[in-house]
């Protein structure tokens, strides 16, 4: 099965669509599953669950260096009155929360390969305040889910040069790698040895160092680097 980190790095990765589900159980209400923009069909269905088109501009996701976390702005569009009805009916909404989880067309439930487990995600986020409202959208600003339990980042051991996620494992006896606990991304058909030198399929291993990502995803490219080169090194 071919997963959403290798279709992310093909040539023809398919559209790209973002599924959000807005919890109000908290103020009384219920759950509201919206795809972003017009999906060809209308509502689309993702692991059995439908979601409504829905206008929805999300933008902030940015994370600091500077150890703050993100504050996301989401405007969702006011024209079929169904935000409208639930504010006027539970209020503003404030701290319910709202996943958003990233997936391509093909991976629906009506694609060309249905995988439920094929996200990006989920992101958790819980509704901060209400910035603006009118007759086109509504604006809320919210806040990472993780802040609202007092835990702080990052969540594991801080290492200058070596990258902790785990691998890919290659499977000897179907000839395919395993990536059901993988957090490396990489999901290319050029293979490594731990000294970052070419190698055959059965003998890909990572070196760990920030050149390894060099080799699998371009000096020029984003690394997705497991460690923490910026930190300063620390003398006793």
């Amino acid at each position: 099965m071919v997963t959403i980190y290798q279709t992310a790095q093909s040539l023809t990765p398919g559209e790209y669509v973002s599924l959000f589900r807005l919890d109000a159980t908290s103020v009384g209400g219920g759950i509201f599953y919206f795809v972003q923009g017009r999906v060809e069909g209308g509502a689309v269905v993702h692991d059995g669950i439908e979601y409504q088109p829905c206008d929805v501009e999300f933008e902030g996701f940015e994370v600091s260096g500077q150890g703050a976390l993100p504050t996301p702005v989401i405007r969702i569009a006011n024209s079929d009155g169904l935000i409208q009805s639930a504010l006027n009916t539970y209020g503003d909404l404030l701290g319910c929360e709202l996943r958003r989880v990233r997936t391509f067309r093909q991976h629906l439930d009506d694609g060309d390969d249905p995988d439920p487990s094929a996200i990006f995600g989920p992101d958790v986020f819980k509704i901060d305040r209400k910035t603006s409202e009118n007759s086109v959208f509504v604006e809320w600003e919210l806040s990472a889910a993780i802040d609202q339990e007092g835990k702080k980042l990052p969540g594991r051991q801080v290492i200058r040069d070596t990258c902790l996620f785990r691998y890919r494992a290659f499977n000897r006896n179907s000839g395919t790698f395993d990536y059901s606990k993988a957090l490396c991304p990489y999901g290319g058909s050029q293979y490594f040895d731990k000294q970052d030198r070419p190698t055959t399929i059965d003998k890909d291993q990572p070196s760990r160092s920030v050149n390894c990502c060099k080799v699998r995803f371009g000096e020029a490219n984003p690394l997705p680097f497991g460690g923490f080169p910026g930190v300063g090194r620390v003398r006793g």
